[in-house]
């Protein structure tokens, strides 16, 4: 039989043994609550960035779009704003410059803009195109030469469309003569006299959707 002093030694033991079981218990159930706490709070941070990202990006589509028509506003696609251009292209070096292209061009009405390109005129000193430097800024000065010029035609505004497309094609065709250079297309492709006349048919034909557009 146990004596009295084992008996409550016995009950102690017990009672302590109760106390840790239920301090473990508590301590798992609050961690367990901290987590599940935790674990929404996580994924109410993702949807809500999730939400803002979505939102950021449909603010963003929405102002493409307003940018994209606005876009389309301003830019006049009717057949008045198509370019049209002619590079020359020399191999051997940089050929051209202010000097050699004003003497290539003394047969010619022309002048030089300050800005640093060519504007070949028309029989009624109209303005007909440009010759500007086919390299980046596109410009010339005394110090400047380069192996590519483009000659570009703007449909818009000429006085004598018809004449200044021909003056364009022979003044073309005249320093690829003088230069012994490369002659080709705005996509820069060697252009042979069938491509010549399909560009002129091209802006004839462009003239005549103009003219009838326009009336």
């Amino acid at each position: 039989m146990f004596n009295l002093a084992e008996i409550l030694t016995l009950l102690i033991g017990c009672l302590l043994a109760l106390v840790f079981i239920d301090g473990v218990r508590r301590a798992i159930r609050i961690r367990r609550s901290k987590l599940k706490v935790d674990l929404i709070d996580t994924s109410a941070t993702d949807i809500s960035d999730f939400e803002e990202e979505w939102q950021a990006f449909d603010k963003l589509e929405e102002e493409s779009e307003s940018q994209a028509d606005n876009l389309e506003e301003e830019i006049d696609i009717s057949p008045n704003t198509v370019l049209n251009i002619i590079h020359l292209h020399d191999d051997t070096g940089s050929v051209f410059s202010e000097s050699s292209l004003s003497k290539a061009l003394v047969f010619y009405n022309y002048t030089f803009e300050e800005k640093g390109f060519f504007t070949v005129l028309d029989s009624e000193n109209s303005p007909a195109f440009s010759i500007i430097n086919g390299k980046n800024p596109g410009l010339f000065s005394e110090s400047v030469a380069s192996n590519d010029i483009a000659l570009v035609l703007d449909p818009k505004n000429l006085s004598n469309p018809v004449e200044a497309f021909e003056l364009f094609v022979e003044v073309s065709q005249s320093l690829q003569e003088t230069f012994q250079c490369n002659i080709l297309d705005e996509d820069r492709n060697f252009m042979t006299k069938q491509m010549i006349e399909h560009m002129k048919h091209q802006f004839h034909e462009h003239q005549r959707q103009f003219l009838a557009s326009a009336s």
